[in-house]
């Protein structure tokens, strides 16, 4: 890098196609409500801070034809965003979990916006997302995101190709995983709303003369708030452990 030649300033632009694709759909990061200059600087720095760590990966690319470095840029943004993506599933399945969690425990008929964009949610959903998303700075895992970067200019190397994911099967892993994951943290809810409703489906039938719904209704929304408070912290931990792991396994396999 002693001399500043055509090559030498490509390096950047291809380094920062990756990270500011991955940026672009990376929970937090790539929220609506932090302004689109704030993001853009923040890849632009994390992009220059890599280009030192990966320049002789990346440098051999630049000294090919100039037809072929179209294609090196839609690979590279390509790749990025597929690296973000995988990251991006667990939280998508968590505000799956959070929105079905909370019609079941009766809070689904009061709207608000999701945390990250202007989606309609609910504000039940909102005491588990943003907490997560909280949860993705405090303990670091912004860090692990850029290191990740890092190791994934030696998995997926510069110029080898993006046109399809490198493997399907991962994609329908993750998927698998994270929704199986968020099923399980909010079983105790589910199951609770789900006996609830049972009896007084039962109740129902028995004595029909007394209104089930009206009487039903205080014990889900009361008794849902109660299994949030007590289940909150461990599900947080376990999701954001979780994802530490998903994050370890990009970097050591892309």
């Amino acid at each position: 890098m002693s001399e500043l030649t055509q090559q030498t300033i490509l390096v950047p632009l291809i380094v920062f196609c990756r990270v500011g694709a991955c940026f672009m759909v990376l929970p937090g990061i790539s929220s609506e409500r932090i302004p689109m200059q704030v993001r853009l600087f923040v890849a632009i720095a994390v992009g220059l801070a890599l280009t030192p760590l990966v320049y002789d990966q990346v440098f051999p690319i630049t000294g090919g034809p100039a037809s072929g470095l179209l294609g090196v840029i839609v690979s590279e943004t390509l790749a990025g965003a597929f690296l973000g993506f995988m990251v991006r599933i667990f939280y998508m399945a968590l505000e799956f979990a959070a929105i079905a969690m909370a019609n079941l425990a009766g809070y689904g008929s009061a709207f608000s916006h999701a945390v990250e964009g202007n989606d309609p949610s609910t504000p039940f959903s909102a005491f588990i997302t943003l907490p997560a998303v909280t949860l993705f700075f405090i303990t670091d895992q912004h860090l692990n995101i850029i290191a990740m970067l890092q190791s994934s200019f030696q998995v997926l190397q510069v110029g080898s190709g993006f046109a399809l994911p490198p493997d399907l099967t991962m994609i329908v892993t993750t998927f698998g995983s994270a929704f199986r994951l968020t099923l399980q943290l909010s079983a105790a809810l589910v199951i609770y709303s789900l006996m609830v409703n049972l009896a007084f489906g039962f109740l129902n039938k028995m004595i029909p003369q007394i209104p089930s719904f009206f009487v039903s209704t205080p014990f889900v929304v009361f008794g849902g708030l109660v299994i949030l408070l007590q289940i909150d912290k461990s599900m947080l931990e376990i999701f954001s452990s979780l994802v530490q792991q998903a994050i370890n396994n990009l970097a050591r396999n892309g």
